[in-house]
């Protein structure tokens, strides 16, 4: 499934996509109807769009688990996490044949690499670029007018010539311009403040899943998006050079090629975004669309976010799982995650560690915090091996058992924040929160862990072994 069209082909065949041949609207209509299938409910091809004539739009692709996983190609979604992990963990050669080991490892990270393939978009009648052609939608009834809401921006890091993949919303603001909110703590923004033109970006909607997935995950700095997404997926992307001369997923059902201006900013929101709540109006840079391609019969991918629980809400958890091996490669004491859906990912963590040493839980807590998107994190528990982090009922247990306020809550001031938490106490800058749930070794208390209840085994034994009789 190199390509959306056939992953929605073997969505149907699997029962799991639903087509709507009745008329829709792009304003709200369109978005009321994925928010209400949003829980596990299938994935939508809608085929008659009023008033986008010639366009198809799909949605809900991601609402269930499986549909992640059939996108990778895994059983696990730690398995994909894994792949890569196992590419760049060992210690530099020394011997030759650590160094034969190595090329040999080199050779097989080349198998994931993007290849060249024909483009599958091209020019279209249009005698110029015209936004108002493209069904975006309108999610929210505050929302400043129509955006993108999964467009996978691309663009270059140009000292290094790295490419990144975000996914970034973009409001319709004329007939070839766009804002591009990207937030300062990102690859994109990144790329763009070591620009002293201006800077040339690709937009493609409605891509290969693999590619999709990429464009959410917090890919580690340094890392090509497109690796990374051929790793994910096991197997090459397939691109094509644009006008732009950047690399461009071959398979994508609408591409635009442009610019951000340096230094030109619009106002741009308000936004019903993932927290539930409207992002005020702000100024942000602007993307100008300079070309515009499309497939035959072109399927614009929309998705919407708002109040958990809403597609993003397993895309997070997918997220959480794939990258559970990178975390345990740099941080091997810990043994599981939990970015709970209804803490927004960014407001809560929950992490099991097998703690050996005083003040092991506030280490990890706090490499965490100076780690990629999670020093976005507001809130990190840490308890130990034998909690089931996504069991919310033993996490207050280990907290109410072994937390004491004044020991065992940590709070860091002024550190950075998600652009979109309303909730912090300037913009961009907030509280973290560490709690260190784990039971006390003698040198952080004082004294001897008292110890925990448990039944007589013996007795358990006895009872295990009459219990059929006893007619419960």
């Amino acid at each position: 499934m190199e390509d959306l069209r056939s992953f929605l082909e073997e969505l149907e065949s699997r029962g799991e996509l639903r087509r709507v041949r009745a008329p829709v609207s792009v304003e709200l209509e369109i978005a009321e109807i994925l928010r209400r299938v949003a829980r596990g409910g299938p994935a939508l091809l809608f085929e008659n769009i009023e008033g986008f004539e010639g366009w198809r739009l799909t949605g809900n692709l991601f609402s269930k688990m499986e549909r992640v996983k059939l996108a990778l190609g895994v059983e696990k979604l730690e398995e994909a996490g894994e792949r890569f992990t196992r590419l760049t963990k060992g210690p530099p050669p020394l011997t030759l044949g650590e160094k034969v080991r190595t090329l040999r490892e080199a050779a097989s990270f080349g198998r994931y690499l993007p290849k060249m393939s024909k483009a599958l978009w091209k020019d279209n009648e249009w005698d110029e670029p015209d936004l108002n052609k493209v069904p975006a939608i309108r999610t929210w009834p505050k929302d400043a007018g129509r955006f993108f809401t999964f467009p996978i921006v691309i663009t270059r890091d140009p000292e290094t010539g790295i490419y990144h993949f975000g996914v970034y919303r973009m409001q319709i603001m004329g007939k070839d311009v766009t804002g591009m909110h990207w937030h300062i703590h990102k690859r994109g923004a990144a790329y763009y403040d070591k620009y002293g033109e201006e800077m040339p970006v690709a937009v493609a909607v409605g891509v290969d899943p693999a590619v999709a997935f990429a464009a959410v995950a917090p890919v580690p700095e340094g890392i090509d998006s497109y690796l990374f997404a051929g790793v994910m997926a096991g197997r090459s992307i397939g691109v094509a050079k644009g006008e732009s001369g950047l690399l461009i997923p071959s398979s994508a059902e609408l591409v635009m090629e442009g610019t951000v201006p340096p230094g030109e900013t619009r106002i741009e929101g308000p936004f019903g975004d993932h927290m539930g709540y409207y992002t005020p109006p702000a100024p942000f840079p602007v993307f100008r669309v300079r070309r515009i391609y499309t497939r035959e019969d072109p399927i614009f991918h929309a998705t919407v976010v708002g109040y958990p629980w809403l597609e993003d809400a397993v895309l997070g958890k997918a997220v959480e799982r794939t990258f559970l091996p990178f975390v345990r490669m740099l941080m091997p004491e810990v043994v599981d995650l939990n970015l709970p859906e209804y803490g927004l990912f960014h407001g809560l963590a929950i992490v099991s560690i097998r703690k050996r040493y005083p003040g092991h839980a506030k280490q990890v807590a706090m490499g965490l915090l100076g780690l990629g998107q999670f020093s976005l994190t507001k809130m990190i528990v840490v308890v130990d091996h034998d909690v089931n982090v996504h069991d919310l009922n033993q996490v207050m247990y280990a907290v109410a058992s072994t937390v004491d306020p004044q020991r065992d809550v940590q709070i860091v001031e002024n550190a950075v924040a998600d652009e979109l938490d309303h909730a912090s106490v300037a913009p961009r800058m907030g509280g973290k929160m560490v709690v260190d749930a784990t039971r006390k070794l003698r040198e952080e208390i004082g004294r001897d862990w008292p110890e925990p209840v448990a039944p007589d085994p013996e007795v358990a034994r006895r009872v295990d072994e009459r219990w059929s009789e006893l007619g419960i």
